[in-house]
């Protein structure tokens, strides 16, 4: 059970259209973007929430680099509690890293302030990746290429460093250095975090959360910390946290993300702030507004810019009309937002569910040329609105069903990492899965996970005479690298 619910309210009853609320919802649908929820509070109350079925309010979603906001609150914690200081020196903490070493002086001169600017002496935003069994060693070994805590390069790797120093100062993660306050306001105990290889909580990326959860403690963090007139937070770090600390302008093709950066918070227009996650994790807080807007999905492959876009639809669509005071019900308007609501789907491919190249070729198995996906064999089989993807690589033999214009929830065929980046999961990925023929003759698929990782991958079948030819994207972080690049074959028989 949950504890400490948000309050529900009424979007009229708190100043906002559930008209407008509509068109911002809608826009997400009409884009066909893989969006999984969309939560709206206003003066600390759920007025709008919002699941693409089958994902539901009990599902702990990957936050991505949201996970950067949790870890700099950790860190004001620890400052407040004379722990740390922002301006002391990363090695400090690293004695075992200076031993017998060179250290380069812009490294030296690095703090702790520098790493929550991203303003790191790196230029790259990540010195491990998730192939790399030492993440910690990395960033004492990468090339150093400009004055820390001067220019905005955003660094993964920097958040990473922050969480290894929190272990050593406190012997604890930084999720449950937040344990208090998340008590105070009802985020649940089975929050969790992806695991670094060596088993410290990644929160450059890896917080898992409930979208509820991840409201509550966005809404604490736009109050600075004030929960009905507690002091959870330090409120002072809060306001310098959540306010402009460097400028980010140099990226401002992306308009969204160049009103500057706090710590591990972005700043946007009319002086708000974000959690900002790869996919379409969002939190945007407003706090002269009172409002905060949390959205997760996973459009990472072909539409991720688009993801951003609508977050603007928080300005072009909610903002606008909102009021003081209460505004008049609008059952009509309410109506319409709880159908779209129940109509809210996880998307799939859309296309013809038939075509007599499917009869021709079902059942075939085509023997693949040499490859870079490292197929040896493919074979299609149809039946009713449903069919099966069956492929033969070095490893084994696997199975991916598809449904023909709508989702296939099953678990993917191949085994990789769970909790700990390099320790395999238990099972396969919760994955779904849908395909279409967009061609008489191409057969397209769209395979979504949905788990503790996520991932997209879109894979077009075409046919010509006795071959199959497959072309593969996928964006996956460190896993299904297989499931991108071509591969041809033909039908022996």
């Amino acid at each position: 059970m949950e504890k400490h619910p948000l309050p529900v309210s009424t979007p009229e009853r708190e100043g906002l259209s559930s008209r407008a609320i509509y068109r911002y919802v809608k826009a997400f649908v009409d884009d066909n973007l893989a969006m999984h929820d969309v939560l709206i509070l206003r003066h600390g109350k759920l007025i709008y929430e919002g699941y693409f079925r089958p994902q539901d309010e009990t599902f702990q979603h990957r936050l991505y680099s949201c996970s950067k906001s949790f870890v700099s609150v950790a860190i004001g914690c620890l400052e407040q509690q004379g722990l740390l200081s922002l301006d002391d020196p990363i090695v400090r903490y690293f004695p075992e890293k200076m031993a017998g070493r060179t250290v380069d002086e812009y490294l030296r001169e690095t703090t702790i302030r520098d790493l929550l600017r991203m303003a790191s002496p790196y230029t790259r935003g990540g010195s491990y990746d998730g192939y790399m069994d030492a993440w910690e060693e990395s960033f004492f070994t990468d090339e150093v290429s400009h004055v820390p805590g001067t220019a905005y390069s955003y660094c993964t790797t920097g958040t990473t460093i922050l969480c290894y120093i929190i272990r050593k100062i406190t012997g604890r993660d930084f999720l449950d250095v937040l344990r208090p306050a998340f008590d105070a306001i009802g985020v649940g105990e089975d929050i969790f975090c992806v695991e670094s290889p060596e088993g410290v909580q990644w929160g450059g990326s890896g917080v898992c959360a409930t979208p509820r959860d991840f409201a509550k403690f966005a809404n604490l963090c736009m109050h600075y910390g004030n929960h009905e007139g507690r002091q959870l937070l330090p409120e002072k770090y809060m306001r310098e946290a959540t306010s402009r600390q460097i400028d980010n302008s140099l990226y401002a093709g992306d308009n969204e993300q160049c009103y500057g950066y706090g710590y591990q918070f972005w700043m946007t227009r009319q002086g708000g702030f974000l959690f900002n996650g790869m996919g379409g994790q969002y939190a945007l807080c407003l706090p002269k507004e009172d409002m905060v807007v949390v959205t997760n999905g996973y459009e990472e492959l072909t539409h991720a810019s688009r993801v951003f876009d609508a977050l603007g639809g928080v300005f072009r669509e909610l903002v606008p009309g909102l009021s003081d005071g209460p505004l008049p019900e609008d059952p009509e308007g309410a109506a319409q937002l709880q159908a779209l609501t129940d109509s809210l789907e996880l998307p799939h491919v859309k296309g013809e569910s038939d075509s007599p190249t499917a009869r021709q070729v079902s059942g075939k198995t085509y023997y693949m040329r040499k490859n870079h996906m490292n197929l040896k064999t493919v074979r299609l089989d149809f039946q009713e609105d449903e069919g099966v993807l069956t492929y033969e690589k070095d490893s084994g033999t696997y199975q991916l069903r598809f449904g023909l214009n709508h989702n296939v929830e099953q678990e993917f065929p191949e085994i990789y990492s769970g909790r700990r980046i390099r320790t395999p999961a238990e099972k396969g990925y919760r994955t779904f899965v849908s395909g279409a023929w967009t061609m008489p003759d191409t057969l397209m698929l769209l395979t979504q996970v949905v788990d503790v990782h996520l991932a997209q991958a879109r894979l077009a079948v075409c046919f010509k005479d006795d071959t199959i030819t497959l072309h593969g994207l996928k964006h996956a972080e460190w896993f299904m690298d297989d499931y991108q690049g071509f591969a041809s074959g033909e039908w022996m028989p």
